[in-house]
């Protein structure tokens, strides 16, 4: 899955069904009125209170550490449906344009989502504006309302992301030390029922109506990056031989290697050199061991440097070598391996350059 900066003229009609919701550990919890059911007024006079959970599962741990908030917007009233235990919408607002059919399917309530997400996150204001994840919003009139999950402290949080069928969806994001995590934007119902056996909700299933709800939002998640240099000084150069000095790169994220390779910066002349690492999750332990120096050079710093790669950050390790007046030769070979479905693998030797 591939996440991108949102652009406002780049819109699929792509979100989380609160149609029928499973109590999976990442899936949001949404409610959807029934169209019938048995007669029992709802009390449309009544306060409703809701529960946003920013993550489950596995995810809740560290997503709590994400300072997760919450953002409110109310797309439609609730209307009573005479006769019957349930309610209708009356949409309101800037979302008077939305519109639902009376048996709507699960690509009906996805366009809806993202077409109330596309409105929202267009600069309209929430009737709930950053309330902490976790915490109940009371005071809530019964209707039907939009849920974004963001970061506090993230300006850009409005993303697209483009699915494995090639459409792209808003989201929003937020960001915990060592994760970015991406929301879904939901479509709550307030008042709701509880859960059935398999975990689903509908408003047309038996029991009392709930005023106070809680749900979970769906999300995923996605390691965060940083870069490492390596920069190499040169402080003399006294031979005819190309210098090469060879580092090995290990990266540690808690007991598990998420790096590991070998580098090599090649010298014609004294001064200084440089190569850059992507891609290395934030947090992990680097360690860089200079495993070869040249045949005649000798370091003159420590052989071995430690690190943490930070968000979005280059963080930096330094060594520098001399000659030391013994002329022996030296250079470097990489061997470049390719697969050919007829031949089976080759390989080349190329020459570390400058």
């Amino acid at each position: 899955m591939e996440i991108k900066k949102w652009s406002q003229n780049r819109l699929a009609r792509y979100a989380v069904c609160p149609l029928l919701v499973f109590a999976m550990a990442f899936a949001a919890v949404v409610a959807m009125p029934a169209l019938n059911g048995t007669a029992e007024a709802v009390d449309f006079d009544k306060s409703c209170s809701l529960t946003v959970n920013a993550a489950g599962g596995e995810f809740a741990e560290d997503a709590a550490t994400a300072d997760v908030v919450i953002d409110l917007y109310k797309v439609a009233d609730a209307k009573p449906v005479s006769g019957y235990d349930t309610y209708t919408y009356e949409f309101t607002g800037d979302y008077t344009d939305l519109a639902i059919s009376d048996d709507p399917d699960e690509e009906a309530w996805k366009e809806l989502t993202q077409e109330a997400a596309q409105i929202a996150l267009d600069g309209k204001t929430p009737v709930i504006n950053g309330a902490p994840a976790g915490e109940a919003i009371g005071d809530l009139s019964c209707g039907l309302y939009l849920v974004i999950a963001r970061g506090k402290d993230v300006a850009d949080y409005k993303v697209t992301v483009t699915g494995e069928d090639g459409k792209e969806s808003i989201a929003t994001i937020a960001m915990s030390d060592e994760y970015i995590y991406e929301f879904s934007p939901s479509l709550v119902s307030l008042p709701g029922k509880e859960a059935d056996a398999d975990g689903s909700i509908n408003t047309s299933g038996p029991g009392d109506w709930l005023y106070d709800f809680t749900v979970t939002m769906k999300c995923a998640r996605e390691l965060r990056y940083g870069s490492l240099e390596i920069v190499k000084t040169l402080s003399s150069y006294e031979t005819k031989d190309p210098a090469t000095f060879v580092f090995d790169v290990t990266a540690v994220l808690g007991d598990k290697v998420v790096y590991s390779d070998v580098v090599s910066l090649t010298f014609t002349e004294p001064g200084q050199k440089n190569t850059l690492i992507d891609k290395i999750p934030v947090g992990a332990q680097v360690t860089v061991t200079e495993i070869y120096s040249g045949s005649v050079y000798r370091p003159t710093s420590e052989v071995t440097r430690n690190t943490v790669i930070e968000a979005d950050e280059v963080v930096s390790v330094t060594f520098t070598n001399t000659y030391d007046d013994e002329n022996r030769g030296g250079g470097s070979i990489t061997n470049h391996f390719e697969y050919d479905s007829e031949s089976g693998w080759g390989w080349t030797q190329i020459p570390d350059s400058e």
